[in-house]
């Protein structure tokens, strides 16, 4: 038995200290456990791979109270110590595939993924059966998905009977098997998971089996959700929202969606944030939604970081304005679309604190030098507006005008009464 003794601490057993820190991440006392982590960090005498292991268990820690940068930190030093641990593969590879705390990096995560499966990691082996049925961070490879998939169904795994399931469906086989995906739903089922009614639910609304049936599929849906499907929660919430085969309800909505987002379902973020911000069955409340909103953007649902900064745009405050240029900035440093649209609120806005006509053209032009269409040249062009080189928007403009063809007379119109105002003169404002 190891017992160190250092200044502070008296006599200490690193290797009991890191299973008492175990049971104590066990029942949530994360502060507690790192308290009696710290001391195995830097104790010499572990081996290697049980000082990665305490650098695992700290960035746990971190990472169960949201305080991402550091889970990352202490990841990367679990693998400094034992580049070979599953468990920080994993975890690092979790937050490079949601970008927390670490750039997002879908071919990082995969990589670290299947690092960490090939050591026999069942959740790693379930995101890489994802990654490579969706072809997200590594080509399309079905075979080798539904392989992984078949290992951890064998084992009992329902998660995996789910996506083995959704791998023979329209959307993502080539040639769907309905009979087979409805199959491996009905075995999910059987093995307890709500989700696998879900997944039948959909299959009915979709028309996917032979004896589809839209009734069918809002009693599966209600079922489910009754259960516990995040899935179906969030699907029946959209239909009481929409009025889509029930009847429009949007106080059941919300209540479905914050059943889901209780369970970490990241659309219903976005759904919440919709509702308080329309007032949809509820005082509209822009706080509120501005809440919703960003938690969906931090889950990187599509969609989500758009409205966020357009209810940031549209406040009276100018912290919540900073907020939206610090949003499209870091959106922008790779994405050209995200340039686009960076540059465009900093040519156009109509509040003068907000506009920058020299970043305007800086990051309109990474834009166009990744992709020059028409809508790239026009945001282009109304930088150059707001910088007062009304030479150069016009000419811009017109080659904007030139790409177009005869299936887009509506943004024809739009960019041209952009010409017009270059041509007067005059900057572009929304």
């Amino acid at each position: 038995m190891m017992v160190l003794a250092l200044p502070g601490f008296g006599a200490i057993d690193s290797r009991a200290n890191i299973e008492r820190a175990v049971g104590l991440i066990e029942n949530g006392q994360y502060l507690l456990a790192r308290g009696y982590l710290e001391p195995a960090l830097i104790d010499f005498r572990l081996y290697a791979s049980e000082r990665s292991r305490a650098y695992y268990l700290r960035g746990y820690s971190f990472y169960a109270q949201q305080f991402y940068v550091s889970a990352g930190k202490d990841y990367y030093r679990a693998l400094e110590f034992n580049p070979d641990n599953p468990a920080a593969q994993a975890a690092l590879a979790n937050l490079h595939l949601r970008g927390q705390g670490v750039p997002r990096n879908l071919e990082l995560a995969y990589t670290l993924f299947d690092q960490a499966a090939e050591q026999g990691h069942a959740a790693a082996q379930l995101q890489v059966a994802i990654a490579e049925m969706t072809g997200t961070g590594t080509p399309k490879d079905l075979e080798s998905a539904r392989s992984w998939l078949t290992g951890l169904a064998d084992a009992g795994d329902s998660d995996a009977l789910i996506h083995l399931a959704r791998s023979y469906r329209a959307g993502t086989a080539e040639q769907p098997q309905p009979e087979l995906a409805q199959q491996y739903y009905e075995q999910a089922w059987a093995a307890g998971d709500p989700d696998a009614l879900a997944g039948l639910a959909f299959m009915h609304r979709k028309g996917e089996l032979p004896q589809s049936d839209p009734a069918r599929a809002v009693e599966l849906f209600a079922r489910a959700a009754k259960l516990g499907s995040g899935a179906a929660q969030v699907r029946l919430g959209h239909m009481y929202l929409t009025g889509d085969a029930v009847a429009d309800d949007a106080q059941q909505a919300r209540t479905l969606f914050v059943k889901a987002a209780d369970q970490g379902v990241g659309v219903s973020y976005l759904w919440l944030g919709h509702i308080y911000h329309a007032g949809l069955g509820i005082q509209a409340d822009s706080d509120a939604a501005a809440n919703w909103y960003r938690k969906a953007a931090q889950a990187n649902v599509a969609g989500a970081h758009a409205r966020l900064v357009n209810l940031l745009l549209q406040s009276s405050r100018p912290p919540d304005h900073r907020e939206a240029l610090s949003l499209l900035a870091d959106a922008a440093r790779e994405d050209p679309r995200a340039q686009n649209d960076y540059a465009w609120v900093l040519a156009t806005h109509p509040l003068e604190a907000l506009r920058d006509g020299d970043l305007a053209v800086k990051m309109a032009e990474r834009a166009v030098a990744q992709q020059a269409s028409a809508a790239f040249l026009d945001t282009l062009a109304a930088a150059h507006a707001e910088r007062g080189d009304f030479e150069a928007a016009i000419s811009t403009q017109t080659a904007a005008l030139i790409l177009l063809d005869d299936a887009q007379q509506d943004l024809r119109r739009e960019l041209a009464k952009h010409l017009a105002a270059y041509q007067a003169g005059r900057p572009w404002r929304e």
